[in-house]
């Protein structure tokens, strides 16, 4: 009996420092700090994950077909073909990307640099370049677009 006394004064003892130490911790150490100090921490930096990019779609819904009699209701001027006084070097497969308008509508912009213009969209491009993609990537803070740096 003795030894069951000892055991159970000794238990007794023992939950007197525990609850001392719990009451010291819950004064003297802030357990909320201790959930955001971490974040703070350079270790850590490379967990965050930034916002996601702006998703905008460049594609439009309509055609040359239905953009010339628009603008002739519109400002009462036909758009023509373009009037060359000299033999072209666009090729007859080239279109717009943007309106999909044929050769006739499409000009040498910058000369023999390589520009084209459209007529009708006053869209310029460049026939190797496909910069009207159908989807672009933006900040989602400044909405500049977004270019991919390196390729892994």
């Amino acid at each position: 009996m003795n030894i069951i006394q000892y055991i159970f004064d000794y238990i007794k003892y023992q939950n007197k420092i525990i609850g001392q130490l719990l009451n010291f911790i819950c004064r003297y150490i802030p357990l909320k700090q201790w959930a955001f100090d971490d974040s703070h921490s350079p270790k850590y930096q490379k967990f965050k994950i930034d916002e996601l990019p702006l998703i905008t779609d460049f594609r439009q819904d309509f055609t040359y077909k239905e953009l010339i009699p628009y603008f002739e209701k519109r400002y009462g001027k036909k758009i023509r073909p373009v009037s060359r006084r000299s033999e072209c070097d666009i090729p007859d497969s080239c279109t717009c990307p943007r309106c999909d308008a044929p050769k006739p509508f499409l000009y040498k912009n910058n000369g023999s640099k390589g520009q084209i213009l459209c007529k009708i969209c006053s869209a310029r491009f460049s026939p190797q370049d496909s910069r009207f993609s159908a989807l672009k990537l933006r900040c989602p803070h400044c909405s500049s677009t977004l270019t991919p740096k390196k390729d892994r």
